[in-house]
């Protein structure tokens, strides 16, 4: 996290923008002590829908915790 102080913030809002656009987080600090930090905004991520996927690859099948626990142990060595 970056720091900047008020003044420097009133002089240079430009120069700290693009900090804050890069991804960096910035406190705010006046006579030495933080008043504020600036964060960029949170970036939504949208994940596939991997259940579907799974459920159009293999269906509904679900393998008992027997099945699943024996083939996690065959695979282990392969990798």
């Amino acid at each position: 996290m970056k720091t900047a102080t008020v003044s420097e913030i009133a002089k240079n809002f430009c120069g700290v923008l693009k900090w804050i656009e890069a991804g960096e987080k910035v406190e705010v600090v006046r006579e030495g002590k933080p008043v504020a930090v600036i964060t960029p905004p949170l970036r939504h991520v949208r994940h596939p829908d991997y259940l579907a996927r799974l459920r159009r690859n293999f269906g509904d099948k679900v393998l008992a915790p027997e099945t699943s626990a024996d083939l996690r142990d065959l695979n282990r060595g392969e990798r």
